[in-house]
């Protein structure tokens, strides 16, 4: 491959690592937000149960925590599938990043590997150089 094409490559690996890391950092925000309203929901339960259930609670109390209990876990269980979901998808992308890092890093081997022999070449050429000027220089 020429060494301009695996430039064009290294570029669009780099591209596709930043787009990679960005996308898992927008997915631990969103995993971040989706437990807290987990947690939200789960803590809401406790707390409106203990209201429901102390001595000073009214009959009325523990009749609209008995109506609005099962919407209550609906409204958690739902929060969890979402925490749960959103932690899949920063498993995915940990992986995409890990896959777009490591087809990054082999490109700027092979580039590295380039240069190295690019600059081997270059040193071969100034020695074969300076020895048929030598050569030319020697008394005969």
């Amino acid at each position: 491959m020429k060494h301009k094409a695996i430039q064009t490559v290294a570029r669009l690996r780099r591209l596709a690592l930043d787009d990679a890391s960005q996308a898992l950092s927008r997915a631990l925000v969103a995993e971040t937000a989706a437990a807290a309203r987990a947690d939200d929901a789960t803590r809401q339960i406790a707390d409106e149960a203990a209201a429901a259930s102390s001595l000073t609670g009214t009959d009325a109390t523990v009749e609209a925590f008995a109506a609005w209990l099962p919407g209550a876990r609906q409204h958690a269980t739902e929060a969890r599938e979402a925490c749960e979901r959103a932690g899949a998808e920063v498993a995915r992308l940990r992986a995409v990043l890990t896959a777009s890092r490591a087809a990054y890093e082999a490109v700027e081997s092979l580039l590295a590997q380039r240069r190295e022999a690019e600059a081997k070449e270059r040193d071969r050429r100034s020695e074969t150089e300076l020895d048929e000027a030598g050569r030319q220089t020697e008394p005969r």
